[in-house]
């Protein structure tokens, strides 16, 4: 007869092996869980961060919200830590943007050889139109000694003054100014409310008479070498009829960078003379 074992002696299962985790295993929740990384955005970005969000929006065909009031702009510089007086701000300059007189059209070809002839410079102030107006042009009178060719609200046109006395001034120049807006062909001045108490200023010079200067001055320079050349050929026929040609392309080449550089030293010093004048009345 079989003996019973007692329980102690009944051999126990075999303990399960202890699974061991994966590194994979242990990564992969973590991996799910795991936050996207953020970027910081540069201030200096912001405003193409956001041109280029309102172009895809526009491309997918979601305009159902392209309008926005001022109050919501508004709330929209404060979430991203713009003031909303300097939103404000912004948004008047933005909208006085298109009120701004068109800029005309000019040569192509002579923008393109010696430089842009026209200067204009803009900025909104504080004032009334009128008053902005009166201000400004009692500089371009009295200050730089230019006479108005036409003058109607808003607008402006002015010129070097023809009096003898003006004249004279800028010749004799007693007071040591430089009178650099008298020797453009015009000034055009502009005045557009933007809010009330806002006004943009717009102040456009036309040197198209100092570049004729100087594209004339670099022609003859060019025209000089070239028959200097064909002279220098004539008496020595060995050296081709070639050479007048290739020395018109050299100093031509050395000609147009000085070119532009002149018309272009003259441009940004009309610019000064002009933001100063604004600087006048922006106070």
């Amino acid at each position: 007869m079989a003996q019973e074992k007692s329980p102690a002696e009944t051999p126990r299962p075999p303990k399960p092996a202890a699974q061991v985790e994966s590194l994979n295993a242990r990564r992969q929740p973590q991996d799910h869980r795991a936050l996207p990384s953020r970027r910081q955005v540069a201030s200096d970005d912001l405003d193409l961060i956001v041109r280029r969000a309102a172009e895809i929006q526009n491309k997918r065909g979601n305009t159902a919200s392209q309008l926005l009031t001022e109050e919501e702009v508004v709330e929209i510089g404060r979430q991203v830590g713009l003031e909303p007086a300097h939103v404000r701000r912004a948004m008047a300059e933005v909208h006085a943007e298109s009120l701004a007189p068109e800029r005309p059209q000019g040569n192509r070809i002579l923008d393109l050889v010696a430089g842009d002839a026209r200067v204009e410079v803009r900025r909104v102030v504080a004032g009334e139109p009128t008053l902005i107006q009166q201000q400004v042009e009692m500089l371009l009178r009295e200050r730089e000694k230019l006479s108005a060719l036409r003058r109607r609200p808003a607008r402006s046109v002015w010129e070097a003054s023809a009096g003898i006395m003006d004249r004279l001034d800028r010749f004799m120049n007693f007071s040591g100014k430089e009178y650099a807006l008298a020797d453009t062909r015009q000034v055009e001045l502009a005045i557009a409310e933007t809010e009330p108490g806002w006004s943009l200023v717009t102040l456009a010079a036309d040197l198209a008479n100092k570049r004729e200067e100087a594209l004339y001055t670099a022609g003859s320079c060019v025209g000089v070498a070239a028959i200097l050349a064909a002279a220098f050929t004539a008496m020595d026929a060995g050296y081709g009829v070639f050479l007048p040609v290739v020395v018109g392309l050299a100093s031509a080449a050395v000609a147009i960078p000085w070119l532009r550089w002149s018309v272009g030293k003259r441009r940004e010093r009309i610019a000064v003379i002009l933001e100063g004048l604004i600087d006048q009345v922006d106070r």
